[in-house]
């Protein structure tokens, strides 16, 4: 699906999602990362393990997730015609499975359009050492 949008109305809508999925995360909005997530997503977690929408989501129902606390400090977005690439420095406070989560990440999100809605399609995330 061609993105008919210019590249600065296609930057902030993709900014207004990136903060609808942060919230998301925030509130574990299964409903919302559900919606911006699309069927096919991979995602790379900080401990290299590879991912799918559904384990992603699944570990959100299960709780295993649990995010307190995302402060962005840097976001770059870059539009491809109809992908856009976002890299996001966050501070992220929280848990991961049995693992705290207190400190400084580096996000590469990757959206496109699946059929006429923008959704992430990729996802990586990196941790920035103190």
């Amino acid at each position: 699906m061609p993105n008919t949008l210019s590249d600065q109305e296609t930057i902030l809508l993709i900014a207004d999602l990136e903060e609808k999925l942060l919230d998301g995360f925030k509130k574990t909005d299964l409903g919302t990362l559900d919606l911006l997530f699309a069927d096919g997503m991979i995602f790379h977690d900080q401990y290299g393990n590879v991912l799918d929408k559904e384990m992603d989501m699944d570990a959100y129902r299960k709780g295993l997730v649990q995010i307190n606390k995302i402060n962005v400090s840097k976001r770059e977005i870059r539009v491809f015609g109809s992908i856009v690439v976002v890299s996001a420095s966050l501070f992220i406070k929280g848990n991961y499975s049995d693992i705290l989560l207190n400190g400084k990440y580096q996000w590469l999100r990757v959206w496109a359009k699946v059929q006429n809605d923008w959704k992430v399609i990729s996802a990586s995330c990196t941790i920035i050492p103190a």
